[in-house]
């Protein structure tokens, strides 16, 4: 028999039978000790973050299926602009860099988003307008005019996308209406993709010049994915509407103003530990007054302001504080706020408050804190009680500021810190520190919050990233992560590099507390990040195979690890290094200057490049001058400013140059392999990440994305110049700084085989957490040590795919999906195989 053909046979038995071949010497061995415990791994250890990114609250998880309900879509944030169809914020200065940020962002393109008419001119027509507003809080109305009753004049909302429908559903219809000289019925009606009428009810338009609130229930009568809402009007006059809001009657658990019931029944089916909440960016806003105002989103729905949100869309506050506490209580999760520290996103505009300011936010989050949990007897718990909820909700964490950096944050870090720990103690605070030097600029912090969104090869390298980590009086939260560069729209390769970093993290859970992955939604119409954990249409909704692996862990949460070792061959044998092509040079929120270029081929000889601007050079980002004779400089302190050496191509070369830096963050860019019309290659980012660490990255249209190279702490001073030399062959790629060896890159294969392992006391399991990142079953010999007794029978759970390619889809939303059977064949040494390109758990019942 030959090779492929035993595989398929071993395979057929494993699923058929549960058969497994009898261990060999040269097998990979899994050596487990249960005698050795490892870390307890905490019930707070898997979470999950919200932010209104993706439309992933509105026409998502929020239940509202009426989009632009208040009129309110093209309200234009207070001191801002639309000026050539996009939105200008203020200009502002940026309190990292000092200069004024004048930048643009996505602007609704529709004139009313979500609403037309069936005729304009004589007919009828429809406008926006702040006359006699409903409430102050939404200013907008929308004015429909009737100039002729000859034929019905219809309003059409198309929803988000569409709205869905289900046969006998039940919907709860809310608006208001105002006229001077309208008498008469105005049909509400919800409307098939076909134009047939799924569900009609009438109301009466009184000609009082007062507002009128219509609440309905309107009885579906067929499913639809595509149908949409309508009023309309068969006399002549104006109406004011405003306020038009439709809802299933069957949200999540039945709650007024709720989720939808889908969507939120999936989530739950993650079993999250937490919930983080309201962000994300939307947190900061794009400058601070475009933050999320956390006490506009209590009450009655129709009074909520709303924002324009910091991805390009309005946010209704429709899920707002309330509903994401009352959500957190309905399935077992504890809360975690994200407070705004006065400052606007970094990434963005990095405006700050005043100093005199500050008290201003630092009440803010006391007050949210206090609705949360206070006493009834306090101003914003008796507010709770006044909403119906007069226990404390179970808010438990609370992160200081999102993505934050600098001397201002730290500073102001630590009077949000000293606040709200004095007034809840027992309450966890979080910084936005990563693992640099960063954390030791603050007084004290109960966790950290590193974030990673990165190519496969990272997580797989990286798996063992928290073993050597010093242990300090600070936990970490890994608050945002992802696979998301080059794997599709989040395929099984991206799942399992995942996987493994999981496992490194649920290994060291005596240090990592806490994770949550990143974005959590994705409304399969509006995916402003192309990779997403949860996929959402009107009627449908598809966990990634990502989704499936965070499920898997968090279902299997042992009660504390036990040493897990895998022996297997060493993967030693490098691989060639793509690393011909251009060469630049670069920066990164810093200013920088350049000379003495020289480039030594592999035959010799000796190139001095012209450091003249102009001169060779193209310029694709940065403010690149010559300041002086021979001296490239980049002054501004843009993200990835890059000049790359036109024409010129490359392989097996040293590169050395000169460089210094003269302001910002971080340190110097050195690129090589580049492609110039795609903008592809690899750069030493060299003094990066706050000025704390040197790596080799991958860059992909100009971006630097993930890691190939292992970290190496390095600071770059001001003012003082730095000799690099870069050496690149074809399997090896080196890093000098000033004569010192900094980087050996080898491109050698990552493994791809993972395995963790703990014991589950409630329920007497050993629990075995394998990762099989290969295009084949992996075979290994497993030896479980220091166990009094081994159950033969016991559980194995698998997700697996095809391919590494694989992804689902809303057509095939279970093609990557757990498949659970039994297994008869554990012992304290057995065989198993693991599937092809899959993550395995095997429950094995031990007696200790």
């Amino acid at each position: 028999m030959n090779k492929i053909l035993s595989i398929v046979a071993i395979a057929l038995l494993v699923s058929i039978f549960g058969f497994q071949p009898t261990p060999k010497a040269e097998d990979p061995k899994v050596l487990i000790d249960l005698g050795k415990k490892g870390a307890e791994v905490p019930a707070s250890l898997y979470g999950v973050f919200f932010e209104e990114i993706n439309h992933a609250g509105e026409g998502g998880l929020y239940a509202e299926m009426i989009r632009n309900r208040a009129f309110e879509d093209k309200e234009v944030p207070t001191g801002y602009s639309v000026v050539n169809g996009e939105l200008v914020p203020p200009a502002v200065k940026n309190h990292l860099s000092g200069r004024i940020e004048k930048n643009t962002f996505k602007w609704e393109k529709e004139t009313i988003p979500a609403w037309t008419i069936n005729s304009k001119g004589e007919g009828a027509s429809i406008q926006t307008t702040k006359t006699q507003p409903l409430d102050p809080s939404t200013p907008n109305n929308l004015l429909v005019k009737i100039n002729s009753a000859s034929t019905p004049a219809i309003v059409t909302n198309t929803g988000f996308w569409g709205i869905a429908t289900q046969n006998g559903a039940e919907y709860l219809l809310r608006f208001y209406t105002r006229s001077d000289n309208y008498n008469g019925a105005i049909t509400a009606r919800i409307v098939g993709s076909d134009n047939t009428i799924i569900a009609s009810q009438n109301v009466t338009s009184t000609a009082n010049g007062k507002w009128k609130e219509h609440k309905l229930i309107l009885v579906a009568n067929a499913s639809q994915s595509k149908a949409h809402f309508e009023l309309v009007f068969e006399k002549s006059g104006n109406v004011y509407i405003d306020y038009v809001s439709l809802f299933p009657k069957n949200t999540y658990k039945g709650r007024e103003n709720g989720l939808r019931n889908d969507v939120a029944t999936f989530l739950s089916d993650l079993k999250p530990a937490f919930i983080r909440w309201p962000g994300g960016c939307i947190v900061e806003g794009i400058t601070v007054s475009n933050r999320v105002e956390w006490k506009k989103t209590l009450g009655d729905p129709m009074k909520r302001s709303g924002v324009y949100d910091t991805w390009g869309y309005r946010n209704s506050y429709g899920f707002g504080y309330n509903e994401f506490l009352q959500y957190c209580e309905d399935i077992g999760a504890k809360g975690m706020f994200v407070c705004n520290v006065g400052l606007g996103c970094q990434y963005r505009m990095g405006d700050a408050c005043s100093d005199q300011d500050v008290d201003f936010y630092v009440k803010d989050v006391l007050d949210a804190l206090e609705y949360a949990i206070g006493g009834t007897n306090t101003v914003w718990g008796a507010k709770r009680a006044k909403a119906g909820h007069p226990a404390p909700y179970p808010l438990q964490y609370v992160e200081i500021g999102n993505e934050q950096w600098g001397a201002l944050y730290n500073k102001r870090f630590d009077i949000f810190y000293k606040a709200i720990k004095s007034k809840y103690p027992q309450l966890t605070l979080i910084s936005n520190h990563g693992l640099g030097k960063g954390v030791k600029s603050v007084t004290k912090t109960d966790m950290i919050d590193p974030h990673w969104y990165v190519g496969p090869d990272f997580f797989f390298k990286n798996h063992n990233l928290f073993d050597n980590i010093p242990r300090e009086d600070y936990k970490i939260y890994v608050g945002e992560y992802a696979c998301n560069q080059r794997v599709g729209g989040g395929n099984m390769l991206a799942a399992l590099s995942e996987a493994a970093f999981i496992s490194g993290m649920e290994r060291n859970s005596d240090l990592v507390k806490m994770a949550s992955y990143a974005p959590l939604f994705a409304n399969k119409n509006n995916r402003e990040w192309p990779v997403n954990l949860i996929w959402i249409d009107n009627d449908k909704v598809v966990g990634r195979s990502s989704y499936y692996v965070q499920q898997l862990f968090a279902s299997n949460r042992p009660s504390y690890n036990v040493s897990t070792q895998l022996q297997q061959p060493k993967l030693d044998k490098p691989i060639p290094l793509k690393g011909e092509g251009g060469i630049g040079l670069g920066s990164w929120i810093t200013q920088n200057e350049y000379k003495d270029l020289k480039i030594t081929t592999a035959d010799g000889n000796v190139i001095t490049p012209d450091m003249s601007v102009g001169n060779g050079w193209i310029i694709p980002k940065g403010d690149w001058k010559n300041t002086s004779s021979g001296i490239l400089s980049q002054s501004s302190l843009e993200s990835m400013a890059a000049a790359y050496l036109k024409g010129k191509s490359f392989n097996n070369f040293e590169l050395e140059v000169k460089a210094r830096k003269t302001g910002g963050d971080e340190g110097f860019f050195v690129m090589f392999g580049m492609n110039e019309t795609q903008q592809t290659g690899y750069a030493f980012n060299i003094g990066g990440w706050g000025n704390t660490q040197t790596t080799l990255q991958i860059i992909e249209e100009g971006v630097t994305s993930e890691a190939v190279a292992p970290f190496v702490k390095q600071e770059i001073k001001n003012n003082q110049w730095y000799t690099i030399k870069v050496i690149v062959k074809e399997s090896v790629a080196q890093l000098y700084v000033d004569g010192q060896l900094i980087i050996n890159y080898l491109p050698t294969p990552a493994p791809r085989q993972f395995v963790i392992s703990g014991y589950d006391e409630k329920n007497n399991e050993l629990i075995i957490k394998f990762t099989n990142a290969s295009s084949e079953p992996y075979r290994a010999q497993l030896k479980i040590d220091n166990a009094k007794q081994v159950e033969s029978k016991g559980v194995a759970i698998t997700l697996a795919a095809n391919s590494l390619k694989d992804e689902n889809s809303f057509e095939e939303p279970l093609k990557i999906a757990p498949k659970q059977s039994s297994f008869d064949g554990f012992s304290n040494d057995f065989s198993y195989t693991f599937a092809a390109n899959s993550f395995t758990v095997l429950r094995v019942k031990v007696r200790m």
